[in-house]
């Protein structure tokens, strides 16, 4: 069924979190596409879909959520919500560089404990060869 198709009027957040979550690891970028269209999840206020949204658009290389996920990550500062994304962003090149530039922005309104996760994590992404 194509994604406009469902009701899903009254699904509450768990609802959605179980619909992202039981998504595929990758989708194809015309997929995500489709999926926000119908959804509009890039640029939800819903911190619990965005960080299970913005993982899979990342690992799907679907690069029209960057705008949307970079002010998420500058306005949420929970360790919680931004580290599955920025774990998603370090596993490549372009994501790893996307990530330190977003980072440096958020840093100061972060949190020192989520500051040194992060920190870990992107040097963890440019140790890999």
């Amino acid at each position: 069924a194509k994604p406009a198709m469902m009701d899903t009027s009254k699904w509450s957040t768990q609802e959605w979190v179980r619909f992202l979550e039981g998504m595929p690891a990758t989708l194809s970028v015309d997929q995500l596409a489709e999926l926000d269209a119908a959804y509009h999840f890039s640029g939800t206020a819903n911190a619990e879909i965005a960080q299970r949204w913005y993982p899979l658009t990342v690992r799907s290389g679907y690069l029209a959520a960057r705008p949307p996920m970079a002010k998420f990550l500058e306005s949420i500062g929970r360790r919680k919500l931004v580290m599955p994304i920025y774990g998603a962003l370090v596993a490549t090149p372009d994501g790893l560089a996307f990530a330190k530039e977003v980072f440096a922005r958020a840093k100061p309104g972060y949190h020192p404990i989520t500051i040194g996760s992060v920190e870990q994590k992107l040097a963890e992404g440019t140790a890999k060869p």
